[in-house]
């Protein structure tokens, strides 16, 4: 018999790890399991290692090249990847709506939506959802129904509110998704934070890895999520790049399907416990892993470094206590303003350019913004004023 309240729960876990690194294509709640030669992939529960092969210096660690990684994304953004001005006046008074998948990050990313839309003198609706496929397309019903001028959403694979985005369109109406691994189309003129995009982080994270350790050799366990294809990318860069970076390095990985993460813990405890010179933990999304640090210190295993990508509030909070080591920003209002920028050129009539590189900034409790603790903060710190140029605003 189905646990109801517990699907509900994994449910709604599922899509907080969406609203903070935008990856919402659930295959399966089950783990897979393959191997390459560099890492052991194994299904939750047991886990593998192996030394990683690749092109290193004589100790087999080329630091220069990790220190190259890291030092490219360690000074805060100060540029978007887009320069050209839409160059004809944005018709005021337009409709967009915004699809939330139901938790209190996806309510933070409506209100930098809110803040884009309020510039362009539009109005910006939420449509309010728990993240479950028939909410979704609850909401993208309406979006047909009542034809607002644009949409944008993030994460929802487009198998699932196909005919809606085609009935749409044939509205009129522009649409835009980010954290997604659907293509651009006719009905989805613009896609951000796309697989290669996202595979762009991987090889900083290991170079800070490798950067970290100083003299050593650092072990590192990848905690990987194969239930978010758009994720598989950004785990072969970060396996690619430290078999580079340090060819004779212990490396582990433990696939977890969302089924499992509730025993995430225990089982990253035992990993660690038989690999004792394993002293990095590298998350495939932060949120996903809640806890664990505290999970790590219980057990008494206190020399373990962790790191991530896509933090939410609670995951900035322990970067700035030292609970966490660091992680990869999330660039949630150059996301979404790219995302509005995309619809606006499509509204007044000129081309939608291609997305734009999102920026990558290594975070650590030395320089990472006291807001982001409260609340979604931009990268970038001016972004507003530089899309306001853009937008002849």
């Amino acid at each position: 018999m189905v646990n109801r309240s517990g699907a509900r729960r994994r449910t709604r876990r599922a899509l907080a790890l969406l609203a903070v690194v935008g990856t919402f294509a659930v295959a399966a709640c089950g783990s897979s399991s393959s191997s390459d030669s560099g890492s052991a992939t194994t299904k939750a529960g047991s886990a593998a290692t192996t030394a990683a092969g690749g092109t290193a210096s004589a100790d087999g660690v080329d630091r220069a090249k990790a220190k190259a990684l890291v030092d490219s994304a360690s000074a805060r953004p100060t540029k978007i990847g887009l320069t050209t001005p839409v160059g004809k006046p944005i018709p005021t008074g337009k409709k967009l709506y915004f699809v939330s998948c139901g938790v209190e990050v996806c309510e933070l990313e409506f209100n930098v939506v809110k803040k884009a839309t309020d510039i362009l003198g539009w109005t910006a609706t939420k449509l309010s959802t728990d993240g479950s496929p028939q909410q979704i397309q609850n909401a993208w019903d309406q979006i047909v129904r009542e034809k607002p001028d644009a949409v944008l959403y993030t994460g929802t694979p487009r198998s699932q509110i196909e005919a809606q985005m085609v009935a749409a369109t044939a509205n009129g109406t522009a649409i835009a998704g980010c954290c997604i691994t659907d293509p651009v189309s006719k009905e989805l003129i613009y896609a951000i934070s796309t697989p290669k995009q996202t595979g762009n982080l991987g090889p900083v994270i290991a170079g800070w890895v490798v950067n970290d350790s100083a003299t050593a050799k650092p072990g590192v366990l990848y905690l990987n999520l194969p239930d978010f294809p758009i994720l598989s990318s950004l785990e072969a860069e970060f396996t690619k790049t430290f078999k580079e970076l340090c060819a004779t390095c212990k490396s582990g990985k433990i696939d977890f399907g969302l089924a499992d993460l509730a025993k995430a813990g225990d089982q990253v405890v035992s990993y660690l416990r038989a690999n004792t010179d394993t002293k990095y933990v590298v998350l495939s999304t932060d949120s996903a892993f809640a806890g664990l640090n505290a999970t790590l210190k219980a057990a008494g295993l206190n020399d373990i470094k962790i790191f991530g990508e896509g933090p939410s509030p609670a995951n900035i909070k322990e970067i700035q206590t030292g609970e966490q080591a660091g992680t990869m920003a999330f660039g949630a209002y150059e996301l979404l303003f790219g995302m509005v920028d995309a619809v606006a050129r499509k509204i007044t009539g000129v081309e939608v350019l291609p997305a734009f590189d999102p920026p990558n900034w290594i975070l650590t409790k030395d320089n990472i913004p006291a807001e982001g603790a409260t609340d979604l903060f931009p990268l970038i710190p001016d972004i507003q004023d530089q899309f306001k140029k853009l937008w002849g605003k």
